[in-house]
């Protein structure tokens, strides 16, 4: 558990928490369409939440694809709408999505707020990052800066300006030229020469963004081999 022993709140299941047990609340009372800021994941998240709230109660899996909300989204066009005719990559897609969302959600170790995802590791240490849908990266640029806020008669909508100066970036907790966690094997207590308040951190060839997003998320929760691998990133640079 999370060393502060605080417990991460549960993205959108505030309203959840005011209807009577095996009550759902219907999406479009639980989702704000013409306000809320789709382009933030913790926004996203609510409409995830709202259309799995059965699977909330039961403790299953995610397995609901929100209806049409996603539109509201950045979230790749492909995937906005199930279709009969939907290809594997695309179904397969939507699975993923479904469960890095439920794996953030459920996890006690994982913060969300607007943009920013917050996670604490196991051995103490911070990890943040702020998520962007399109296109689909992380970085440990502040979103807030990229985006901007317009009103018009419907409601608010939300612009963005693109590209970010450090894509594939998350920001750490030890500071710059830290000295490696002593919970490391073989470099732990290792000072570092080369190393920032952040770590590059991209996803593999080939991989999907919620896959590897998802698995960033386990590395910075296992808090030892992101160490690790950074460590002998600075050796190397040191040779």
């Amino acid at each position: 558990m999370p060393t502060n022993s605080t417990k991460f709140r549960k993205l959108g299941d505030e309203k959840m928490t005011e209807k009577k047990p095996n009550e759902m609340i219907p999406p479009e009372e639980m989702i704000d369409h013409n306000n809320a800021n789709f382009l933030q994941i913790e926004n996203v998240m609510t409409i995830f939440v709202a259309y799995n709230q059965s699977n909330i109660q039961d403790g299953n899996d995610w397995d609901t694809w929100p209806e049409w909300e996603l539109c509201l989204s950045d979230f790749n066009s492909d995937i906005h709408f199930e279709m009969d005719d939907d290809s594997e990559e695309i179904r397969a897609l939507r699975s993923q999505w479904l469960t890095v969302m439920q794996f953030i959600h459920d996890s006690e170790y994982i913060q969300v707020d607007g943009y920013k995802i917050s996670v604490q590791g196991q051995h103490g240490n911070f990890f943040k990052f702020d998520i962007c849908f399109d296109p689909e990266v992380w970085t440990d640029e502040p979103m807030d800066e990229f985006v901007h806020e317009i009103q018009d008669k419907y409601g608010t909508r939300f612009q963005k300006s693109i590209p970010f100066n450090c894509p594939s970036t998350i920001g750490h907790s030890l500071g710059e030229l830290w000295v490696c966690p002593a919970h490391v094997p073989k470099y732990g207590g290792q000072q570092t020469y080369f190393t920032e308040t952040w770590m590059c951190l991209s996803k593999e060839h080939g991989d999907t963004f919620p896959s590897a997003l998802h698995s960033l998320l386990c590395l910075c929760i296992d808090d030892t081999k992101i160490w690790a691998d950074a460590c002998q990133r600075d050796v190397d640079a040191v040779e």
